[in-house]
């Protein structure tokens, strides 16, 4: 049986209300599907189901949520974890439940956060993320130990009710299995506090996390699920696009498209259903290269 979209749209209302859900069996991915789910009646697809709860371990995590827009949707998840839990929520805009701050851009509004926290792990997120299974904090922590890393990623899991299209990239960003993209993405990203309090995040408007990793031991925990994705519009990814590859030329790096030229060679490659996205990105790293030449 394969999902309906009106299925799917069920399924990701059940899980924005924090209802459990249960996986029977489908031709759908199940490496994408149950992990948003607390139970598996299909034996073969119970691997994929999220770290469920082993108390015990005696580990302590600081959380630190930016949250300019709304309530932090993974604020139950977080609360129900295995291991004792720090929550510090900057408030930074229309959502005035926290600890009200200025927003000072990615890096020192986050490095903000780390100053405040008290525990020696600190797993930082944004508010549309729903961290799935109570176990989740704690699967990271272990990660982290057992390859003697200095942050480790989450793998991200796309909404059930998002495009194709979405659902794709995401799953080509944070893989179901395999070490994934060893680039630090603070959507879903623990660190140990006292090597970022060490060595803090630039304070950069964007792309801290890039930043950071770029100097660090980063690994990759498929295991420890996230719920979040978005479309992919054209205006939010030029400007976000833009303003990161902004920040890795000036880095350094070279320009993925230095000039009018590579551009138009380029354009054939962005038609097809990601068109809109696609084309955003691509011209927001146009964008970013001739900003750089600029005196």
């Amino acid at each position: 049986m394969r999902l309906t979209r009106p299925d799917r749209v069920a399924l990701a209302a059940a899980l924005r209300r924090g209802e459990p859900v249960e996986w029977a069996a489908g031709e759908d991915q199940a490496d994408e599907l149950v992990p948003l789910c607390h139970h598996a009646a299909d034996p073969a697809a119970a691997r994929w189901l999220p770290p469920p709860a082993r108390p015990g371990s005696g580990l302590s995590v600081s959380v630190v949520i930016p949250a300019g827009r709304h309530r932090p949707v993974g604020l139950d998840a977080l609360a129900a974890q295995d291991v004792e839990v720090e929550t510090i929520v900057l408030a930074n805009g229309r959502w005035t439940e926290g600890e009200r701050v200025p927003w000072e851009g990615h890096g020192r509004t986050r490095q903000r956060g780390a100053e405040r926290a008290r525990h020696p792990w600190l797993f930082f997120t944004v508010d549309d993320a729903i961290p799935r299974g109570a176990g989740f904090l704690r699967t990271l922590v272990e990660a982290a130990e057992a390859g003697g890393h200095d942050a480790v990623i989450a793998r991200q899991v796309p909404w059930p009710d998002a495009d194709p299209v979405t659902r794709a990239r995401v799953r080509a960003w944070t893989p179901p299995e395999g070490r994934g993209l060893a680039t630090l993405d603070n959507v879903a990203a623990l660190y140990r506090r006292e090597v970022l309090l060490a060595d803090p995040f630039d304070p950069v408007p964007i792309a801290e996390d890039w930043h950071w990793g770029r100097r660090h031991r980063v690994g990759y925990c498929p295991a420890a699920p996230v719920l979040h994705s978005h479309p992919r519009p054209f205006r939010a990814l030029y400007a976000r696009t833009r303003a990161i590859h902004a920040e890795r030329i000036g880095a350094g790096e070279a320009p993925a498209v230095p000039d009018l030229a590579q551009l138009l060679r380029a354009l054939p490659s962005v038609v097809g259903p990601d068109l809109r996205g696609a084309a955003g990105e691509l011209f927001g790293q146009y964008a970013a290269a001739r900003g750089s030449r600029r005196p």
